[in-house]
């Protein structure tokens, strides 16, 4: 009866990831572009934009997702 009983495969992600998959698909590339570009968003100026626009994701999170120290790229 319980053959082949195995758990769900579950994916997690961070804020970032959150934020970008409840937008739609033009304002993804948007984000994502940013997101892609350290150099001209920095994390807290980035954070902070978003906030103005009703998006709340904080610089710690834009930081992490960066770095891919998130839970979007750990590996289970």
């Amino acid at each position: 009866m319980l053959e082949g009983l195995t758990p769900p495969v579950r994916q997690f992600s961070c804020k970032a990831k959150t934020v970008l998959n409840g937008l739609d698909s033009k304002d993804q590339k948007v984000l994502e572009q940013a997101l892609l570009s350290p150099d001209v968003w920095g994390a807290r100026t980035l954070s902070t934009e978003l906030k103005k626009r009703g998006l709340l994701l904080s610089d710690n999170a834009i930081s992490n997702h960066r770095k891919k120290t998130c839970a979007c790229f750990r590996v289970n």
